[in-house]
């Protein structure tokens, strides 16, 4: 079977790295926010351009930290794409915000112009996702935002490192939100995350509001917060990962690249938008019925991802919304990420390329 992610092969880059700190950090008996998590931090800090970063137990912890410091929680509205990772609505709703639902373009990501009509929708925010890799359209949402008072959450958890007009994804938005985990860009066993910031007012609430909302343990309570404490044992995965970033960036583009040249003319891919440089995060191909192929190439030894089979807007717990979004419903039906983890063969590139070809054309 060739996977999507291939957690046994990444292993071996990071192995010795990740023994060695989880020795060190045991001895040390300093098991949270200690040096591997303050030197992650600072990392984070020189790769986004952000003055700020904190760490948290997840990207979707990252999500709602960010909002409940901007002081945004029950019953307030949030603007968010109807189509994205799960995590980016139920980070919203555990805290009790109302979605005010954005319909996507033909990239995956929120559509600016449809964006326009809710600026009467009473949200407090709005969190604009770059799925698959590719970034968001960054000016007119932070246009938007500024010209409606609204905090801009730039959801980075696909898109990190990628380019806005040759800026780093990482640097836009008022809050950015990071995620690290086994399909992430920066893979780690389990999930972890991080909140970046330009506000220093912004960042010391950050840190409360992780810690339960409490500055420490004796402490009164000044915030309603979460428990998402950093763990140093997931810092030293991140930072084991990070070493090879940019060496898996690298075949990740390799294998894209070689996957264009194999499907033009044959197999319809996603298409990429002229202002985001790409970071190759997840290769996906438009057919038919993706349920359909996925079973297919899944018999074929290949294993696919449906990302992603939600219309938020139709989901029993969210808003009545009397509204179509077609976009939302061809992403639903079409949209199937195929392998191109950077531990792939050439030989395994080829028998996916051939395969979805000999299988789907």
């Amino acid at each position: 079977m060739i996977r999507s992610h291939n957690y046994k092969r990444r292993w071996t880059f990071v192995k010795d790295y990740v023994k060695d700190g989880l020795d060190k950090i045991h001895e040390s008996e300093k098991l949270w926010n200690s040096n591997y998590t303050l030197q992650l931090e600072d990392i984070l800090k020189k790769a986004s351009g952000k003055k700020y970063a904190s760490t948290v137990a997840s990207g979707s912890h990252a999500i709602s930290i960010a909002l409940l410091a901007n002081n945004i929680g029950w019953g307030h509205k949030v603007i968010v794409p109807n189509y994205s990772c799960p995590a980016t609505l139920s980070s919203i709703n555990v805290i009790g915000c109302v979605p005010v639902f954005c319909e996507i373009n033909q990239y995956g990501s929120i559509d600016v112009d449809k964006l326009q009509t809710l600026e009467d929708s009473g949200a407090k925010a709005v969190i604009a996702t770059g799925l698959y890799g590719d970034v968001h359209d960054h000016d007119p949402v932070e246009m938007f935002c500024k010209q409606n008072d609204m905090v801009y959450v730039n959801d980075a958890a696909q898109s990190q490192f990628a380019l806005y007009k040759g800026k780093n994804s990482l640097a836009l938005g008022d809050v950015v939100c990071m995620s690290f985990a086994d399909n992430k860009p920066i893979p780690v066993a389990g999930t972890y995350g991080a909140v970046l910031t330009d506000d220093e007012i912004l960042h010391e609430k950050i840190k409360v509001v992780r810690k339960n909302g409490k500055p420490d343990r004796m402490a009164d309570y000044e915030t309603a917060g979460v428990s998402s404490q950093p763990e140093e044992e997931k810092a030293v995965q991140v930072l084991a990962s990070y070493q090879h970033f940019d060496e898996w960036q690298k075949r990740r583009h390799e294998i894209s690249n070689y996957y264009d040249s194999k499907f033009k003319g044959k197999i319809s891919t996603r298409p990429r938008p002229q202002y985001s440089q790409w970071n190759a995060h997840k290769y996906t191909i438009m057919v038919a019925d993706k349920f359909e192929a996925y079973n297919l190439l899944l018999d074929a030894g290949i294993e696919t991802e449906r990302h992603y089979v939600d219309n938020f807007s139709r989901l029993l717990w969210t808003p009545n919304v009397d509204e179509h979004f077609d976009m939302t419903d061809r992403f639903i039906n079409s949209s199937l990420t195929i392998p191109n983890n950077p531990f792939m063969t050439d030989e395994e590139v080829e028998m996916v390329s051939n395969t979805i070809i000999k299988l789907l054309k």
